[in-house]
């Protein structure tokens, strides 16, 4: 039986970093982390001494943490194998493992043949969502059996790594193991479906105070009665006219996308409970795709589409995010009282967009270094960079020969010169997190 539940108010384990106050591994390694594709793309998916090149070279520079795709989608493909060697080199090389255990809260388990798999390992079947269109969309977040799936895998991948390279931080004196629920916090997709309605009408109650005149005060709407309200109504919920500035009731799709990002937290702070009932230490971490505030115009498009709002996050532990480039005043304005009102530490990772591999005199490398340290030092509680090989996204590792033509790529020598500012980056962050001991 489907199981729903309303928007809670779930507080993350009392974290109550501060800024600028860095998190720290176990060991006492400050958290300095970067995106690694291990299984994804040659010569890394059957070059393991390349990839011990790589970590060498990585654990040299002071990276400290391997942010890491381990999806479930992932572990099934060849019986853990890709995790398992994960593991195994990253520990021979003394680095540790953030694992991404979900895309978009387990819509990459959407397809029939993986909700069939995911039956036959965990008895439960999962609901799939409804689009605005009412097409079918991906699986429902808060589904029960989304949840129980969510923490079961969570479990058996705790149960396998633990005692691996597993991230564990210093939590308040004692060393916690951490797991990322999902990479890319996301409602995809879905939201629009009967039963998720009636909890977005009931949810509507919390902020008018059961009030329609309240409501269509806020909105400009005319409806006589709560109950009336639908989402899947365009006229109303025009999410691609808010994209565009142009829809002409933006409060209304805007606390639609409150709802649905509320949900995605109650969701994920539900799955760490469970997990807890086996796991009781463990610390949950949420990772977004682009910084509070962003205008950017893919930020802005992955918050509406994707109802990626801060509250999404709420339930987590430790926030993560993945930034398009330094945070201007408003970002960091949205950050500094993000984290002082909910304690959460926040790690930022910057893109390395392939600009980072032109040529420039070693004043400018060190300026560079400066800001982007300096912010994560100043705002957040750990630093990193997406990606160091991410093939067909940012990355400063250089691309094969036959791949010269392709957007982003890289030339060994470019590489070189994009490390090299990698390098200058987290030798000043850590000069800077030393200085605040």
């Amino acid at each position: 039986m489907t199981k729903l539940f309303f928007a809670l108010v779930l507080v993350p384990l009392a974290a109550q970093v501060l800024a600028g106050d860095p998190l720290r591994l176990g060991d006492g390694r400050p958290f300095v982390g970067v995106y690694y594709f291990g299984h994804w793309w040659e010569p890394w998916k059957s070059d393991d001494g390349l990839i011990r090149r790589d970590f060498a070279t990585l654990k040299d520079m002071g990276v400290s943490v391997l942010c890491v795709d381990h999806e479930w989608s992932q572990a099934i493909d060849g019986d853990w194998k890709w995790l398992d060697r994960e593991h195994r080199l990253a520990r021979e090389a003394g680095l540790q493992i953030l694992p991404w255990l979900s895309l978009k809260v387990w819509s990459d388990m959407s397809s029939e043949a993986r909700r069939a798999l995911v039956k036959e390992w965990y008895g439960v079947d999962l609901r799939l969502g409804r689009k605005q269109d009412g097409s079918p969309g991906a699986v429902q977040v808060w589904d029960d059996a989304t949840i129980t799936a969510g923490a079961a895998y969570a479990a058996q991948y705790l149960d396998r790594y633990a005692d691996q390279a597993l991230l564990h931080v210093d939590w308040h004196g004692e060393s916690r193991p951490v797991v990322a629920l999902s990479v890319e916090l996301a409602w995809d997709g879905g939201g629009f479906d009967e039963a998720t309605n009636m909890l977005f009408v009931r949810w509507l109650r919390r902020p008018y105070d059961g009030d329609v005149m309240k409501l269509n005060a806020a909105w400009g709407t005319s409806y006589v009665s709560i109950w009336e309200v639908d989402p899947t109504d365009t006229a109303v919920f025009d999410y691609a006219g808010l994209a565009k500035g142009e829809a002409r009731y933006p409060r209304a799709v805007e606390d639609h996308i409150e709802f649905r990002s509320g949900l995605i937290s109650d969701a994920l702070g539900m799955m760490a409970a469970r997990l807890r009932r086996t796991h009781p230490d463990v610390l949950v971490l949420a990772e977004l795709p682009y910084q509070f505030a962003s205008k950017h115009p893919h930020a802005e498009g992955y918050r509406i589409n994707y109802a990626a709002n801060p509250s999404c996050v709420r339930s987590a532990d430790i926030v993560f995010f993945r930034c398009t480039g330094p945070l201007n005043q408003p970002e960091a304005d949205s950050l500094d009282a993000w984290t002082a009102e909910t304690g959460q530490p926040a790690i930022l990772t910057y893109r390395t967009y392939s600009d980072w591999a032109n040529e420039r005199p070693a004043e400018r490398t060190e300026e560079i270094a400066g800001l982007y340290a300096g912010q994560a030092a100043r705002h957040g509680n750990g630093f990193g960079f997406y990606s160091w090989n991410e093939m067909v996204d940012t990355h400063v590792a250089p691309s094969r020969p036959e791949d010269a033509d392709k957007p982003g790529a890289l030339t060994p020598e470019q590489s070189e010169r994009a490390v090299a500012l990698m390098r200058a980056m987290v030798t000043r962050y850590l000069e800077l997190v030393a200085q605040d001991q």
